[in-house]
């Protein structure tokens, strides 16, 4: 028999006792979990069959959970002021909140606090019409993170059922979970976050490598959110829209575990948008949170309103309407997670960094643990970086130098484990490279890309890279390239970016870019006798960004001069090349072994 379809179900299964439709009404909710509402005698009495348990709510597809919310919904209606009523708006409202604890998002929670609101103030029993408003407090306070309208809700309810015995019970559970809020001083999200010359968020987010002559005062860009607020102002009419929130960690590479230590949540913009960091206590039913508040930004209608991650000490993410103009962006964090914000151009996106150290990671547990070494072949896909003379793809030679250097890694050392944040030529958020690296806990990161340049004269060569502050023209320019941007976002944004890199990071990689550079130098000279040595030096290249690991990326060649390119279409440099970075990596473990 097939399901209910727009009410006509008793229609077309010819069912016409009001017993008999009872009955059936219960055998298809056992059965199917949908069917749960027999719409009476013709008289607008409904009789419900009892709701599914949880587990089988959860396991119902979301358009199952749609439908039968309909059917309570309507059910409610129709028997509104009776008790009856009532816990059909309650039953709606559980469904509701099932779905919005699930990814099919939180669609039909505005319509479930509407019933139960009408509940609470129909004409039914006080003590069913104080369940319903429990009710409504708990989707406020858990599920829509307004403490405010919860807090509202349980005055009224004391204010409307305070002389009623029969409500007595509902009431000591309200004035529980009114206890189990946050202040309400503390529900206010934070103020903009400070300028870049100190702590971000609440992990060890030092200056980095600010250095100790740096005068951010003398630097035009020195706060990158009062150019983010002027951005924002002076942009188009139309508002700024929140288009996707993508979570990278180490499940977002083929075989990974999951719940790893570290994650990343990045919200996407199609424009500059003004945040507001928040982060509010644990208290009662309300996990710690840590808060995004936007103003004037739109929500895209294919961004889903509440999701789980379960990694990185963050369980899980949800937007919550505050007002008519202002959104919140909330993720739910364990007591011990760490995090740090900050945010990227072309295109704009708010990147949020989540770490527990105690949550499990799978593949450190051996006490002779593997050393994880993640290679990141640049570009891919729709975007192939530089290219040569003769039409050479900067993507297509990463990946083979990429695949090549992890053979010889795994020849040359033991115990090593070598991951490719991509193995065919497909595009990867810059954003997302770093996170599979920190996913995987890895021990070092080095990006492989391929130089370019317009000018003839340059002499091309090999060049390493270690994320700092610079204002180098030619390196500004280079690292504007493989951003995406041009290099008046790179330089705004680089004191607040680096300011996430640690001294004691910042030294290990220019201890791994040493050795990458020379080996890799020595490598690819013995085909090209005249490569120029670039040496080590310091850029801004996004894709380092929030390494927690030693992180390089190498220029192996320059795919725009002839020699070079030629060169590098051939197997004998491209093996040459390899060896060299395999054996600058394989030093700088070796090295880093012996240092334990």
């Amino acid at each position: 028999m097939r399901a209910p379809r727009n009410g006509d179900f008793w229609q077309d299964a010819r069912v016409s006792s009001p017993r008999a439709r009872v009955v059936v009404a219960v055998t298809l909710c056992a059965v199917s979990a949908v069917a749960c509402i027999d719409p009476g005698d013709g008289a607008g009495a409904a009789a419900l069959a009892p709701l599914p348990s949880e587990g089988r709510l959860r396991a119902m597809a979301a358009s199952e959970r749609a439908a039968l919310f309909a059917r309570l919904a309507e059910a409610a209606r129709a028997e509104h002021g009776s008790d009856r009523g009532v816990r059909h708006a309650r039953d709606a409202a559980r469904v509701a909140a099932i779905g919005a604890r699930s990814k099919s998002g939180a669609t039909q929670l505005p319509a479930a606090r509407d019933l139960l609101r009408s509940a609470m103030r129909s004409g039914a029993t006080a003590a069913e019409r104080c369940e319903a408003g429990l009710e409504l407090a708990r989707l406020d306070a858990v599920l829509a993170d307004d403490a405010a309208a919860a807090r509202s809700t349980l005055a009224e309810l004391r204010e409307r059922f305070a002389d009623a015995d029969s409500a007595r019970a509902c009431l000591g559970r309200a004035r529980r979970l009114a206890k189990s809020l946050p202040a309400e001083a503390e529900a206010e999200a934070s103020p903009m976050p400070p300028p870049p010359t100190t702590p971000l968020a609440t992990q060890e987010l030092a200056a980095g490598s600010l250095g100790p002559d740096a005068d951010p005062d003398a630097d035009p860009h020195a706060d990158p959110h009062a150019w983010l607020a002027a951005e924002a102002k002076a942009g188009t009419a139309a508002r700024p829209h929140l288009q996707r929130i993508a979570v990278y960690g180490a499940a977002a590479a083929a075989g990974a575990p999951p719940g790893g230590r570290d994650v990343r949540a990045v919200l996407h913009f199609d424009a500059a948008a003004v945040y507001r960091r928040g982060e509010i206590a644990a208290a009662g039913l309300l996990p710690r949170r840590v808060t995004l508040d936007l103003d004037d930004v739109g929500i895209a209608p294919e961004v889903a309103h509440t999701f789980p991650v379960a990694a990185g000490g963050l369980s899980r993410i949800r937007i919550v309407a505050l007002g008519a103009s202002r959104t919140r962006v909330s993720f739910d964090v364990t007591p011990s997670a760490s995090y740090r914000v900050f945010y990227l151009a072309d295109p704009f996106r708010v990147v949020v960094d989540f770490s527990d150290p105690q949550a499990a990671v799978q593949q450190k547990r051996a006490a002779g643990r593997l050393t994880t070494i993640v290679l990141d072949p640049g570009h891919g896909g729709e975007q192939p970086g530089a290219q040569g003379p003769d039409g050479l793809k900067e993507s297509h030679v990463a990946l083979a130098l990429a695949r090549r250097t992890r053979r010889v890694l795994l020849r040359q050392l033991a115990d090593v484990d070598v991951i490719l944040t991509r193995s065919d030529d497909r595009f990867i958020s810059l954003e997302e490279r770093t996170a599979i690296a920190n996913g995987y806990d890895a021990d070092l990161f080095v990006s492989i890309h391929l130089n370019a340049s317009e000018s003839s004269e340059d002499k091309g060569g090999v060049s390493t890279f270690v994320l700092d502050t610079t204002d180098d023209q030619a390196a500004l320019r280079l690292a504007a390239l493989e951003n995406g941007t041009d290099v008046a976002g790179v330089s705004r944004l680089q004191l607040i970016l680096a300011s996430l890199y640690r001294h004691e990071q910042a030294e290990q990689s220019l201890a791994l870019a040493r050795m990458v550079q020379s080996h890799t130098l020595a490598g690819g000279r013995r085909i090209l006798p005249q490569l120029g040595d670039r040496g080590v030096k310091r850029a801004l290249f996004y894709v380092l960004v929030g390494a927690r690991m030693p992180a390089v990326l190498l220029e192996a060649s320059f795919i725009s001069r002839p020699d070079e390119a030629a060169a590098l279409r051939s197997d004998g440099y491209r093996d040459a090349l390899a060896e060299g970075i395999a054996r600058g990596i394989a030093r700088y473990v070796e090295h880093s072994r012996r240092a334990r």
